[in-house]
């Protein structure tokens, strides 16, 4: 089902705000726990700071998924006036699922990289 325009450039502004904020939540709890495991002495706290790792990585991708899952829902009821401007053209390019997978392996890796460093 098509959405109007008015609806679609405010669904896309919401679902970019909302990727906007999650991305800025992950990255300051993600900066946390890196201050933590790298200026205190973790050897007390490795299992809560293993949950709290694993925990905002989680955070990260499901946050991030939901966005692009989103943002893929959008592309299939963008109106036509939208769609044959080269924005739209460019946004049915888009390879979200290409997204999607790249983010998961960098969260992941982050967070494989901090429990190493934990233990």
């Amino acid at each position: 089902m098509k959405v109007n325009s008015e609806t679609f450039v405010g669904m896309s502004e919401s679902n970019a705000a909302t990727i906007r904020m999650n991305g800025f939540t992950y990255m300051l709890a993600s900066t946390a726990l890196l201050a933590i495991i790298v200026f205190g002495n973790s050897s007390d706290f490795q299992f809560p700071l293993t949950m709290g790792v694993i925990g905002t990585g989680l955070y990260g991708l499901l946050t991030f998924d939901f966005g692009m899952q989103s943002a893929m829902g959008l592309k299939d009821s963008m109106p036509s006036e939208i769609a044959s401007t080269k924005v739209g053209e460019g946004f049915q390019k888009a390879p979200f699922a290409m997204y999607r997978i790249l983010n998961a392996a960098v969260l992941i890796l982050i967070a494989i990289a901090q429990i190493s460093v934990i233990y």
